[in-house]
């Protein structure tokens, strides 16, 4: 979602969404709280764990079949590829409408207490890749730090002849479908990559 339209952002556009959506997800929650009281029903917070887990899982797909298999996305996903460190992305109206898309299919199928927890977590997910995205890019981290080893992850992704690592979150999903990049990592399916040159601490 970080590459639609008007690709160079000021920092306010680039960053918006890390002022928005934390409010809209404190917004879903403040009302189910409204309509259930302080105890929350179990299935919103089982709702928001699976909308969670579902962001991860389409941030993959996502990734690996839009991003860099459909040709004119392919193309500015490039850009990112060629530029890293740029404030490239999407007007903050792409993930509005999909977001509220999505919350209008599960208030369908289901309800609204079932769509305001899956949205929620969806776009906590989202948040999630943007700061982690934001941080193998652009921070100062700490040798030992968990993040420092998601930088190294995703540098193979930008760096390596064979696409994979497309997990930005996590990894799990490449190791599920067999596309990770790893120095000494056992292979887990034919299109796993081990990368053993030295990498950078950011991308260039």
């Amino acid at each position: 979602m970080r590459f639609v339209g008007n690709l160079n952002h000021t920092k306010i556009g680039y960053y918006a969404e890390l002022f928005v959506y934390p409010v809209v997800v404190g917004g879903l929650f403040l009302y189910e709280v409204h309509r259930s009281g302080v105890a929350l029903h179990p299935r919103w917070w089982i709702a928001a764990v699976c909308g969670a887990i579902l962001w991860t899982l389409a941030e993959y797909l996502v990734h690996r079949f839009v991003y860099h298999k459909v040709p004119v996305l392919r193309d500015l996903h490039g850009m990112h590829h060629s530029h890293p460190s740029d404030l490239i992305g999407a007007p903050i109206w792409v993930s509005v409408v999909c977001f509220s898309f999505f919350f209008f299919l599960v208030a369908r199928l289901w309800d609204v207490e079932m769509a305001g927890g899956a949205t929620g977590g969806l776009i906590a997910g989202y948040v999630s890749y943007l700061l982690v995205h934001d941080a193998v890019h652009r921070w100062r981290l700490a040798e030992k730090s968990w993040l420092r080893n998601q930088r190294l992850r995703h540098l193979r992704h930008h760096r390596h002849p064979v696409p994979g690592n497309f997990g930005v979150t996590t990894g799990v999903w490449d190791l599920v479908f067999g596309t990770v990049i790893a120095p000494g990592h056992p292979p887990t399916g034919r299109n796993v990559h081990r990368e053993d040159r030295h990498l950078p601490e950011r991308a260039a």
